[in-house]
């Protein structure tokens, strides 16, 4: 049997790459916010018990999401980077549930496409390692010459992946291997990155293409009319109540 699992959304960044006049979690996707969306997906999964939400110190913006109120989201105040704010996350989990064995699963507030299929294949995946969605690249992948845009090898692919979130560690673990990034001055740009520091070797389990990131203008273009063809195929989970739920807390 799966224990349902908490779902940490680090919020608290601005997106200056968007160069938009709000973060970019608070723009605008088919009539919701993109952290609405995103929050969404996970709202009325059967295994999710709750989502914890990373918000930046002071922000404007939160208390005019759809899931101010929801019983199942909370919010905490996130940190400079996003490896503060997980970290921020997992502690104040620590404060809910009744053990820190349990799993959680860290997923991007950008990411707002994450499909019920995908979801489904992450919680019910089983690893002593922990595991995240990911991608095998499909076009050729070379690498920069130093700090020169020269081109210095190709990779090979075959054992190239690109990361995706949701990614699902053990809760201590996973804290432990932050802070250990943390105090050694390694930066770490997902949590899987960090569970690779301290020896753990993460299972990949296969992402979906339209799981993208909205990072760039033309990211977000691309997302609208991928939300409308997940909607029309009915590929996106939908809103309801989890009142049914046994979780730990």
């Amino acid at each position: 049997m799966i224990q349902p699992l908490w779902v940490i959304i680090p919020a608290a960044g601005v997106g200056q790459r968007m160069q938009a006049k709000c973060p970019k979690q608070y723009l605008s996707l088919a009539g919701q916010t993109i952290l609405d969306r995103t929050i969404e997906i996970f709202i009325s999964h059967p295994l999710v018990c709750g989502v914890l939400i990373g918000i930046g110190e002071g922000d404007a913006y939160w208390p005019d999401s759809k899931w101010y109120d929801h019983e199942d989201v909370r919010i905490f105040v996130g940190g400079k980077e996003r490896s503060d704010t997980v970290q921020k996350g997992l502690r104040s989990l620590s404060k809910i549930l009744d053990s820190e064995q349990h799993d959680v699963l860290v997923h991007d507030a950008a990411r707002p496409l994450l499909t019920r299929a995908a979801l489904d294949r992450i919680i019910t995946h089983r690893s002593a390692q922990g595991s995240i969605l990911a991608m095998p690249v499909k076009d050729t992948v070379k690498r920069q010459l130093a700090d020169k845009a020269l081109v210095e090898s190709t990779l090979d692919r075959r054992v190239i992946w690109l990361a995706q979130t949701p990614q699902k560690f053990p809760q201590k673990a996973l804290l432990n291997a932050l802070e250990k990034a943390e105090h050694d001055g390694m930066a770490v740009t997902d949590e899987c990155s960090a569970m690779e520091y301290v020896g753990w070797h993460p299972d990949l389990v296969m992402g979906e293409s339209s799981n993208i990131k909205v990072t760039l203008p033309e990211d977000l273009l691309i997302a609208e009319a991928l939300f409308s063809y997940l909607l029309e195929t009915n590929l996106l989970n939908s809103t309801g109540s989890n009142s049914n739920r046994e979780c730990n807390s």
